[in-house]
């Protein structure tokens, strides 16, 4: 109900102090997340466009990271049919996407808040638990992986610097079929020397390139070793 009410400020530039010595008045301890949380779905609505994310929960840092829905559903078409565990699901947005597509999905996160909020975003009817990638749960299905590439708000270029780092994820899942998604900025020199001989995907969306996706050899097209895909020329 406090979520719904906030909803309706303003929050711009002119009113944000106003706005928010009202909700303070209030709301009191609460007025730092109910604002948050509003700004944030305001800036989710135009990043996944055809979700319906107004009542879901972010982190900023999550919401930075999470893939736009026009490539999110373009690699759950890819995955169609096949069982899915994405290992590092954070707060959602890959799971919403492969639901729709694939035979089985089950979702994991090591960190508890955002695993809750995936929770409260997908329902109850979506499995999910709590595990850490490095230490694989599940077994038979195409593991997705999105290491963490920022760290307070600062961009991380090595690979090996991810969370986890690139180089532990090819060891751990060594034979398995994986998407990874990465920078797209990567090294793909890096890529092969930590032991990667699948696919690389380059995917560009709304006028801008979004990542690079590392498609195992059993998921990559037999001979194609780099794609460039363009999903749209509108905005994303």
């Amino acid at each position: 109900a406090a979520l719904a009410e906030v909803a309706q400020l303003r929050l711009t530039d002119a009113s944000l102090v106003t706005d928010v010595a009202a909700v303070r008045d209030r709301y009191g301890e609460h007025t730092t997340a109910l604002v948050q949380t509003t700004l944030l779905r305001r800036k989710a609505a135009a990043k996944f466009t055809g979700l319906d994310v107004s009542g879901w929960l972010f982190t900023d840092e999550a919401l930075q990271q999470a893939t736009t829905a026009v490539v999110a559903r373009h690699r759950a078409h890819r995955l169609a049919g096949q069982r899915v565990h994405d290992a590092t699901c954070s707060v959602g947005t890959e799971l919403a996407a492969l639901r729709h597509t694939a035979a089985q999905v089950l979702g994991s996160d090591i960190d508890e808040v955002r695993l809750a909020m995936a929770r409260h975003n997908l329902g109850a009817d979506m499995p999910l638990c709590r595990a850490d990638a490095l230490h694989p749960i599940s077994r038979d299905t195409v593991v997705v992986l999105d290491p963490a590439r920022r760290a307070g708000g600062r961009r991380r270029f090595d690979p090996r610097a991810y969370l986890p780092p690139l180089d532990s994820l090819a060891e751990v899942y060594r034979g398995r079929s994986t998407v990874v998604k990465c920078a797209p900025g990567i090294d793909f020199d890096t890529v092969r020397r930590i032991g990667f001989d699948g696919e690389v995907e380059v995917v560009s969306a709304g006028g801008a390139v979004r990542e690079a996706c590392l498609w195992s050899p059993a998921l990559a097209q037999p001979g194609v070793r780099r794609r460039a895909s363009v999903l749209d020329r509108g905005p994303a």
